[in-house]
């Protein structure tokens, strides 16, 4: 499974949005990536592709997408990763344990 995972530079987009409500960029990356090429949103700024349809190629072009689609996104992403998944593992059991021990 591949995934995508960015960190947006605030002070940068919020000179670059172009409107004062610049958090709104994050709805607006999350239409693309879902919308066009399927990712579903994972958590902060971390999409995981469905697995049938997305491969490395579809990652490239999401973040091409992404950068011709708006203006405001190449200026103000500080890091953009295409990342592999070999499992996918949830470790809320094992924070919860360690809580209670």
């Amino acid at each position: 499974m591949y995934a995508i995972a960015f960190d947006l530079d605030t002070e940068a987009l919020e000179l670059n949005y172009g409107s004062p409500s610049f958090n709104n960029a994050y709805a607006d990356i999350r239409k693309v990536l879902t919308t066009r090429h399927n990712f579903k949103w994972q958590q902060g700024s971390v999409y995981f592709g469905d697995p049938e349809k997305v491969n490395a190629v579809t990652c490239v072009l999401a973040a091409m997408d992404l950068a011709q689609t708006y203006s405001w996104f190449a200026p103000s992403v500080r890091d953009i990763r295409m990342l592999r998944i070999e499992e996918q593992n949830d470790l809320m059991t094992a924070v919860q344990q360690a809580v209670k021990q």
